[in-house]
């Protein structure tokens, strides 16, 4: 629909012009709006116009900037009947400038569907951002401690937190957090826990401003992901618990008690998918597979080291307690079996992996006899 109008206003090559002539009127107002608000008001008309009109789909695009705009008036101290007001003047204001467009659609059948959707469109925002004010507001209106409870809840069941109702629950968005997630033993519920701690309702993780990574008891062991903003830690943590989980059911292998995501990355690419574990080592490592298991675990932990480090020979001759000649020899051998792909740059990640994925397994025959 909204393509037909362009297609018969000649100066008005596509939708992106279209949205420039739809806002064009912005800055020039007598009452210019808040920066926010005309942002606001420039995303939902290309929401609009990408959508082609359907706002269904427009609404699942911009809905969310809206609700951040009635957060942000609730925390301001704007009542709700303020914030009504205020946009009910900028639908009115967008409704008046987009009938201009509207008014050059034909059929009169679509015209009047352009019109339909648009209002429902501006209806649906209008009710965004009144859901998001009052979603501030019943925030506001608990104690300290239970904001952050429902803080709490929200990214522990890996749901999105606004970044207005971390500030209410006292966590700065931007500072960085590090998910801790428990492989045994469960997380402290201090009684009086700091501000800046949220605690899993389970008890089995924390999420803990960088650099802090709390006290453990001796049964302890723990896996920490990547320190990401307090507004954008959901991966991370998902991360540390699929870490946590493959060392709790035995597919990644440590005793530390604690574990970075880091230091486990490699593992935890193919933990749970043998198929692809199975793919890589058949790829990469046949020929050392041709070895008795205890040369096999020999070379490969050496042929790792090297691969993961480029350090040294006599560096990773002190890694693994060896002279420095029988680590050149191991190398030596590892890197004629392995063959060019050892030296390709685009299957250097691919046979590391293919050693992480093996070396455990090989480590049990040697161990099994």
């Amino acid at each position: 629909m909204i393509g037909s109008a362009i297609r018969r206003w000649g100066d008005v090559a596509d939708g992106d012009a279209l949205v420039a002539v739809l806002c064009g009127d912005l800055d020039a107002a007598d009452r210019p709006l808040p920066p926010a608000v005309a942002h606001s008001v420039v995303v939902a008309t290309r929401a609009f116009v990408v959508a082609d009109g359907r706002f269904e789909d427009a609404v699942r695009q911009v809905g969310p900037t809206l609700m951040g705009i009635g957060r942000r008036a609730a925390v301001r101290g704007h009542s709700a009947e303020r914030l009504s007001r205020d946009l009910r003047q900028v639908v009115d204001e967008r409704t008046r400038r987009a009938d201009q467009v509207i008014a050059r659609v034909c059929p009169r059948e679509e015209r009047d569907a352009l019109r339909g959707g648009l209002e429902r469109f501006l209806d649906q925002l209008h009710r965004a951002a009144l859901a998001g004010h009052r979603q501030a507001r019943t925030m506001m209106a608990l104690a300290p401690d239970a904001r952050r409870d429902m803080v709490a809840r929200a990214v522990f069941a890996s749901a999105a937190v606004p970044e207005e109702l971390l500030v209410l629950a006292g966590i700065d968005p931007a500072a960085a957090y590090l998910p801790v997630v428990w492989v045994s033993g469960t997380a402290p519920r201090p009684p009086d826990p700091p501000p800046d701690v949220l605690v899993d309702p389970t008890g089995r993780a924390l999420l803990v401003p960088d650099g802090s990574v709390p006290g453990l008891e001796p049964e302890d062991r723990v896996v920490t992901g990547p320190a990401r903003p307090a507004a954008d830690v959901a991966e991370s943590l998902q991360l540390a618990r699929q870490a946590a989980a493959a060392i709790r059911a035995g597919v990644i292998r440590t005793e530390r008690p604690v574990t970075s995501c880091a230091d486990v990355a490699a593992e935890l690419l193919v933990a749970g998918r043998p198929a692809l574990a199975d793919l890589l080592v058949d790829k990469y490592l046949a020929q050392l597979r041709a070895l008795r298991p205890a040369r096999r675990v020999e070379i490969g932990e050496v042929l790792l080291t090297w691969l993961e480090t480029r350090a040294s020979l006599a560096e990773v001759a002190a890694a693994h307690h060896i002279a420095k000649q029988t680590a050149h020899d191991r190398l030596r051998q590892g890197r004629r079996l392995l063959g060019p792909a050892i030296d390709e740059p685009a299957s250097h990640a691919a046979v590391v992996l293919a050693l992480h994925a093996a070396l455990d397994g090989w480590r049990a025959e040697v161990a099994r006899g």
